[in-house]
């Protein structure tokens, strides 16, 4: 994971499989789409075009996350990060909406997001006299950033268009937890219909567009059942305090660690307090490499939490133990 930048405080990260699909889109596009639209150009131009094109794609999916976070700071919610990644980007939330309202905010702004990023490039295709290499790359992202838009509507959580068919459950019954699983159990459908698209596109004969249905498919439906897993974890966590699953600092050292040391050697990601909620230990620790956070009490360090720590305060309240680290990073 490399980080990039920070905006408002959040880090932008690039996920080392995005230089995959960066390299991919290139690809396809100095082989198939500009050679179509600019006929008789040399091959470096075309690539040259599609790289250009790829940067100005990622980009769009960048302002589209970005908007997502930005809407989320606002309406109060700590925002862990942007990544992109081999299917696009996302945007980490560190905590759920506050209101259904909240919650249909931050997805809509999205979408809209693309859909004004399609409208200015169309603007500037129609109004401006530039050159055919010019209203070729404002062509492909008019039409990607729609297709970017439409596909975010689709209500399938997580997709913007899930999130928003969970704020409306949620508004409608009342109950977060019972909107994300029927919303997850859509974005499940999605899934699995994008993946019988794809197969189908195989046994057609389209190999790349059906296998990146699929996969694409695959990716859905395994963040659709980590969504749910983890308001489940929430749930559960959110009932208990750090200090009712914390394990006790050792007696051998007879000794107290000064809260500035522990900041020095842990760092603020790394320290929670005894009366912090279960999961917010669970947010820290899926953040932390070395598989425990410290317990600070005033001036002192009083114990750790585990992943062990979870698990058994999950089995014991019903959850199940499970990977937590995987699933909160």
């Amino acid at each position: 994971m490399i980080e990039l930048f920070r905006v408002r405080g959040i880090p932008v990260r690039i996920d080392a499989g995005w230089f995959v699909i960066f390299g991919l889109v290139t690809w396809s596009l100095a082989s198939g789409y500009f050679p179509n639209v600019l006929p008789a150009r040399s091959t470096a131009s075309y690539w040259l075009h599609g790289a250009l094109a790829a940067v100005l794609l990622f980009a769009s999916v960048f302002l589209h996350e970005l908007s997502h976070a930005l809407a989320a700071l606002d309406q109060d919610v700590p925002v862990g990060g942007i990544t992109l990644h081999v299917f696009g980007g996302v945007s980490q939330l560190d905590a759920e909406p506050p209101t259904p309202r909240a919650e249909m905010l931050i997805a809509i702004v999205g979408p809209l997001t693309s859909f004004a990023i399609a409208g200015l490039c169309l603007a500037l295709d129609r109004l401006l006299d530039g050159s055919a290499a010019f209203h070729a790359v404002a062509s492909y992202l008019v039409v990607i950033n729609l297709m970017v838009g439409v596909f975010n509507l689709v209500p399938g959580f997580p997709l913007d268009g899930g999130r928003i068919l969970r704020a409306a459950l949620w508004w409608w019954s009342g109950h977060l937890e019972h909107a994300t699983r029927v919303a997850s159990r859509c974005g499940t459908g999605v899934a699995l219909v994008l993946i019988a698209l794809g197969a189908l596109r195989v046994l057609t004969g389209d190999l790349v567009g059906g296998v990146w249905l699929v996969l694409v498919g695959l990716f859905l439906q395994q963040a659709a059942r980590s969504s749910w897993e983890v308001m489940r974890v929430r749930a559960r966590l959110e009932r208990l305090r750090v200090e009712d699953i914390m394990t006790q600092a050792p007696l051998v050292a007879d000794m107290v660690a000064p809260l500035a040391e522990a900041g020095i050697a842990l760092g603020a990601e790394k320290v929670v307090r005894p009366r912090d909620s279960a999961w917010t230990a669970f947010l820290k620790l899926g953040r932390t490499r070395g598989g425990r956070v410290a317990v600070v009490d005033g001036q002192a360090l009083v114990g750790v939490v585990t992943q062990r720590d979870l698990q058994a305060a999950l089995a014991t309240n019903g959850a199940g133990p499970t990977d937590l680290a995987r699933r909160a990073a």
